[in-house]
């Protein structure tokens, strides 16, 4: 077990895999600078790295991201039929679409190893995730590196009960909880 909860609970993590449709820059003013447009799939089982193309030397304030999919594309059959989507679909019976974040792994609870599926899906569940941190770009061949803190998805501005939570899919209190929780669970940095 690798990490620990704000309820003290040391878990770890066997799979996250999720959807970024949008990351957008904001300039200096914090308005709505250069979109980069998804969906992006990440997933934990193989390294992620996706071409941007050129983005215009400036500075910027931070950035805003979408965890997941728009509506428009947020439809059953809405991505192309590769495995990696096949995979994340999300069940007709509960809306269609696709999940947007997948995270799974077990905690301990006393001595019992107890398994835990944080799943995210359906339009009204859309995370929007803030980074505050500036950066600078020098329009040269960089990389924009994009960090996800799982550990945020059970803290701030609520601390999550994984003992009495520990399965999010279908309940729609559990998952805007972790939509609330995502809002600050990402970085984003500029390497030259």
């Amino acid at each position: 077990m690798m990490y620990i909860t704000p309820g003290n609970l040391t878990y770890s993590v066997s799979r996250a895999e999720y959807y970024i449709s949008r990351i957008v820059l904001h300039g200096t003013n914090a308005t709505p600078n250069d979109t980069l447009t998804g969906p992006f799939h990440v997933s934990s089982a193989a390294p992620s790295e996706f071409f941007l193309g050129a983005l215009p030397a400036g500075s910027y304030s931070g950035a805003e991201l979408l965890l997941g999919l728009t509506p428009d594309l947020n439809i059953t059959g809405g991505l192309p039929n590769t495995l990696e989507n096949i995979n994340m679909a999300w069940p007709e019976p509960m809306g269609g679409g696709y999940h947007f974040i997948k995270f799974e792994g077990h905690f301990l609870n006393g001595a019992s190893s107890v398994g835990f599926a944080m799943h995210i899906g359906n339009n009204m569940n859309l995370p929007h995730a803030n980074m505050t941190r500036s950066l600078t770009l020098d329009g040269g061949s960089g990389t924009l590196a994009l960090r996800f803190n799982l550990n945020e998805m059970f803290r701030t501005p609520h601390d999550y009960d994984l003992v009495n939570g520990n399965y999010s899919m279908g309940s729609m209190m559990l998952m805007t909880l972790l939509k609330e929780n995502a809002a600050d669970a990402f970085t984003l940095a500029y390497l030259p």
